[in-house]
């Protein structure tokens, strides 16, 4: 009979929030400006500390608050938004080669005998990969 190789279940990252990349689109904004968190935070009628859990996503703004951080930094709400768009998007592609990128090594480690010499198996450049039984 053939031998029965176990599969581990391949731990998968959460997807990034959007507010966590709002977040990030907000704090670089800002940081290009050259701005400070207090005074931002007074020009759209919001508190530094509300501000600041915007901007490290752990607070998922109104649209109505969200319209005044914007504003305050001299930005369009859909300029906003495509900025976060982008960002997700740029996530979600580098998340989904690492996922491919595991899964590669990990059918290579179970179905060959380790390499002799120690080295570690890596998918060839451009994340084409050819498997052959």
């Amino acid at each position: 009979m053939g031998e029965l190789v176990e599969f581990q279940p391949i731990r998968r990252r959460p997807k990034p929030l959007w507010r966590e990349s709002l977040g990030e689109v907000l704090r670089a904004e800002r940081l290009e400006q050259e701005r400070i968190l207090t005074e931002v935070a007074a020009e759209a009628g919001v508190s530094p500390q509300y501000l600041s859990e915007i901007e490290r996503g752990r607070k998922e703004p109104s649209s109505e608050i969200l319209g005044a951080v914007t504003e305050a930094l001299g930005l369009e709400l859909h300029d906003v938004v495509r900025r976060v768009g982008a960002a997700l998007e740029t996530r979600h592609e580098a998340a989904r080669r690492e996922t491919e990128r595991r899964e590669f090594l990990e059918l290579a480690r179970s179905v060959s005998p380790a390499p002799r010499g120690g080295t570690e198996l890596a998918p060839p450049q451009g994340g084409a990969y050819l498997l052959a039984a």
